[in-house]
Formats: structure tokens, C-alpha cells, sequence
């Protein structure tokens, strides 16, 4: 059975949506599409990196915390 996240048409219909934004982005900006890709990809790059630290401090924080509860030193 097929992923529901990996179904060609919401594929399609995810990348038709891309498009159609970047195509906007360009004509209200001035600048050509390649240069409006390109910001999109550098600064969705940016945004995952720090999600992807502030998840893993999260993690850190709650394991931490948890383990505090667990040992006695904190009490809910």
C-alpha cells in the first residue's frame, strides 16, 4: 500500500502549487524566478536548522526533566 504522503497526484498538485508561488513571488518582486527559488531554498534551509536544534534541545530538556522526576528531585 502506497504512502499517502507519496501519492503522484498530491505531488503534482503540491509541486503545481510551488510553482505557482515562486511565479508570484517574481512578478510582485521584480526579480526572476531562479532568484526567488533560490531565497526559498535558502531560507527554508535556515528555518530546518533551527528547528531542527530547537526539537533537539527540546528532547534534551525533557529527557532531563524526566529523569529529575524519576530520581526524586522534582515533584508534580
Amino acid at each position: 500500500m502506497s504512502s499517502p504522503l507519496l501519492d503522484p497526484t498530491r505531488l503534482l498538485a503540491l509541486a503545481g502549487g510551488l510553482r505557482a508561488a515562486l511565479r508570484w513571488g517574481a512578478a510582485h518582486s521584480g526579480l526572476p524566478v531562479v532568484i526567488v527559488a533560490a531565497l526559498a531554498v535558502v531560507v527554508s534551509w535556515r528555518l530546518a536548522k533551527r528547528s531542527a536544534r530547537l526539537a533537539v534541545e527540546v528532547t534534551v530538556v525533557t529527557v532531563m526533566l524526566l529523569m529529575a522526576t524519576r530520581l526524586g528531585w522534582i515533584s508534580w
